[in-house]
């Protein structure tokens, strides 16, 4: 067993090369969060940290022991012996080619997509037909993946907030299209994981970077985890916007089709790897002004300006 004082010092020089800062300016009792460090990074050290101490670190720990010294005390006082990986999630698939449920789920969405919606596409020849294929999209509405999945190839995983599992409907659809399940607010190292696994495996994944529904109607502060996943699989972003579906319901009110664009831009090269916490943030900062570029003005939200974010 590892020390509180060794772990204590593992934390600090750990944390201060993600930061770019030297060790002895770190306060062990500062919150993790007074050092900007999110829920990407947390993942991150949660694993590297399970990995030297030989045994699996809840991701919880990090948001209920929010210090170095908490956690270092915590983990010191923790005499269990280590632990085996967790077991497969219930909706890991065996394979990564396309069951019956997924065929039968996009079907229907291309039903839906074809009755309700005009869309127009603009670059879809930066699609790769094969191969692995990472893309960053924006979210104006809660069914932007039924627009994207119409679009995107029948590869393509989403990576979904874990609300929705729950989710009477919309839970067993999403469960039949092979989504990647991803917790809101806390570590989800595992998720992160599986997206790498697929893209490195030659699949597809999309995410959307800003992780909710803009409220505003134009794009909000991008996370890093759409960066991550491209540092780690070595495949490069490619920026894919939709607008104009926010106005389905007005439109579907009147009985009539809603008309929605979509735009996809030149790939976006992946960082270097290993990346810290801040190239990964800086990084993901180039790939939302990516997406701004593709909307018009109205969409860019806090993207407006030029080297905005």
């Amino acid at each position: 067993m590892k020390s509180a004082d060794e772990i204590r010092e593992w934390l600090r020089a750990t944390i201060a090369h993600e930061l770019r800062l030297a060790p002895a300016t770190l306060d062990v009792h500062r919150p993790f969060a007074y050092y900007g460090l999110d829920s990407l990074t947390a993942a991150t050290l949660s694993g590297e940290l399970g990995d030297w101490l030989g045994r699996e670190i809840p991701p919880d720990l990090l948001v209920e022991h929010p210090t170095i010294d908490a956690l270092a005390e915590r983990l010191a006082a923790d005499h269990s012996e280590p632990q085996p990986s967790r077991p497969p999630r219930s909706d890991r698939p065996d394979d990564d080619r396309p069951r019956w449920g997924e065929r039968a789920v996009r079907f229907l969405a291309r039903c839906a997509v074809r009755a309700s919606s005009i869309v127009e596409v603009e670059g879809r020849e930066r699609i790769p037909a094969v191969g692995p294929a990472l893309f960053a999209v924006n979210h104006l509405h809660i069914l932007d993946a039924l627009w994207m999945s119409t679009v995107l190839p029948s590869r393509t995983r989403f990576l979904v907030a874990e609300e929705f599992r729950t989710k009477p409907v919309v839970g067993r659809l999403l469960a039949a299209g092979r989504v990647i399940y991803i917790a809101r607010g806390r570590a989800d190292r595992e998720a992160l994981e599986r997206a790498v696994a697929v893209v490195r495996g030659g699949g597809a994944v999309a995410v959307a970077p800003e992780g909710r529904l803009s409220p505003t109607g134009g794009l909000i502060t991008g996370q890093s985890g759409v960066a991550y996943l491209s540092s780690q699989s070595g495949v490069p972003v490619i920026p894919v916007v939709a607008y104009g579906q926010e106005r389905a319901g007005a439109s579907w009110m009147r009985l009539s089709r809603v008309r929605v664009r979509v735009r996809i831009g030149d790939p976006i090269g992946a960082p270097v790897c290993p990346a810290t916490a801040r190239d990964l943030e800086h990084h993901a900062a180039g790939i939302m002004r990516a997406l701004a570029r593709l909307l018009p003005p109205a969409y860019r939200g806090i993207y407006s300006e030029p080297g905005a974010q």
